[in-house]
């Protein structure tokens, strides 16, 4: 076999770039502390790492809808424990006024503190999320739960709820979801005995000059019961929301040891073991002096010399 010069050079020259390359990659997975610098370095690895990351993706997502759970939940406490405060107040007038001793001086006072109080619970009624949306009208959220609404014949306005009993399941595992709707008082509109019509009556009775002690404690006994009515279901709610809180604070807690699992598992498939790179470095570092040397000790040199 004949060897020509150009063979020689063409064979060391491959030779320094192979070791040129091997030196800079090394070096690059230093500088990124990748092990992997496109996947072909590891198919398995860099495959185990993708499906990682798609799953750390989709864990973050349900971390960020639990996030928002999280927000619109604590909302909807501070909204219900604000309308049981309201009712306590309620219950102590209508007890009162049912006790058959108030002036008439203090009916019109207990009249406009009750006008008053159903301001302020219809307020919290048509609380809003956070974000925007009203938190009380089942899955009817863009529109206020609670309106007033005048009959065009009669002239009579009424308290109308406009919500439904829907549900909003937000997913925040795999098959897992939280509802994020609320519609504990559906069930107490329709009738026009619930609390709101109730405390309007109520004023009304105790605003007419002609009320008999009769309607006035009948009137109570209306106001208790309405009262009764919504805080039952405001409790309830509450009680249904401490669960709801309970499930979010679980699911943040398994996600957060999932992602921290998911992390040492990309850390193990893709991190550089920067001891064994170094050494691989300093070992390219020598080759390519070595193959470099070579190279230029042969370039200086004719074929008879080599031989």
């Amino acid at each position: 076999m004949r060897v020509s010069t150009n063979m020689m050079n063409t064979t060391m020259y491959s030779a320094m770039v192979k070791s040129n390359v091997s030196y800079y990659e090394t070096a690059a997975k230093m500088a990124t502390g990748n092990r992997l610098l496109r996947p072909s370095d590891d198919p398995l690895a860099a495959r185990a790492i993708q499906d990682l990351r798609h799953s750390e993706n989709q864990i973050n997502t349900y971390m960020d809808n639990l996030n928002n759970l999280e927000s619109i939940f604590m909302s909807a406490d501070s909204y219900l424990t604000q309308m049981n405060s309201i009712c306590d107040r309620v219950t102590e007038i209508a007890i009162n006024i049912g006790s058959g001793t108030a002036s008439p001086e203090e009916l019109e006072a207990y009249a406009a503190e009750l006008e008053e109080l159903n301001e302020a619970l219809a307020m919290q009624f048509n609380g809003t999320s956070p974000t925007g949306f009203y938190m009380f009208g089942g899955n009817v959220t863009d529109e206020p739960p609670l309106v007033e609404e005048t009959d065009p014949a009669t002239g009579e306005t009424t308290w109308v709820y406009k919500g439904d009993n829907g549900t909003r399941p937000v997913p925040v595992g795999e098959g897992t979801s939280i509802d994020a709707a609320f519609s504990p008082f559906d069930q107490l509109f329709g009738s026009g005995n619930d609390i709101f019509n109730t405390i309007d009556d109520t004023v009304e009775i105790l605003r007419d000059p002609n009320a008999t002690p009769e309607q006035i404690a009948q009137a109570s006994d209306d106001l208790l019961t309405a009262v009764g009515d919504f805080q039952d279901a405001i409790n309830m709610q509450l009680a249904e929301l401490g669960g709801r809180m309970n499930m979010v604070d679980d699911m943040q807690l398994s996600h957060t040891d999932v992602l921290m699992f998911n992390q040492q598992l990309q850390g193990q498939f893709g991190d550089l073991d920067y001891a064994q790179a170094a050494m691989e470095l300093t070992e390219s570092a020598v080759a390519l002096q070595a193959v470099q040397k070579t190279y230029l000790d042969m370039s200086q040199m004719n074929l008879f010399q080599m031989m």
